[in-house]
């Protein structure tokens, strides 16, 4: 009796699946009053089940651009380590609305799931028109109407 011969190391890898983890870290500004700006973080690698391919930002305008838009950010294939910062700008929103802003990472296998929402506000712009009709309403004052 005994221990008998070592069989011959093998190594398999298991396949791919879609990221399990949200991106990290999301921040928002507004950039103006059409423009907002989203920095975030990718999964933490082992969480990201293979090469990233995309970031999927999904947003919504409340109460004025309810509908969920989609804008698809595409990057190089690889698993990206925690420390890369990804950024990407939402243009063409309506002036002063909350818009709020979620992400998914995606691989070759589908999307993962998406971050928390994030709220942020776009500027206020100025007016459309000068003021016009000026009238002294007392000594001191003035009412101006546009």
């Amino acid at each position: 009796a005994g221990v008998g011969p070592s069989s011959a190391q093998i190594e398999v890898q298991t396949l791919e699946a879609a990221p399990e983890q949200p991106v990290q870290n999301i921040s928002t500004e507004s950039l103006s009053s059409i423009t907002i700006q989203i920095c975030f973080y990718p999964p933490f690698p082992v969480n990201q089940n293979g090469p990233l391919t995309s970031f999927n930002i999904l947003y919504t305008g409340n109460p004025f651009d309810a509908q969920t838009k989609n804008l698809t950010i595409p990057i190089s294939p690889a698993v990206y380590p925690l420390s890369t910062m990804f950024c990407a700008n939402l243009t063409n929103l309506q002036e002063y609305n909350n818009y709020t802003v979620s992400i998914e990472a995606v691989n070759a296998n589908g999307d993962g799931p998406a971050s928390v929402g994030t709220v942020e506000q776009t500027d206020s712009s100025v007016p459309s028109a000068p003021p016009q009709n000026f009238t002294a309403v007392g000594g001191h004052y003035i009412s101006s109407t546009w």
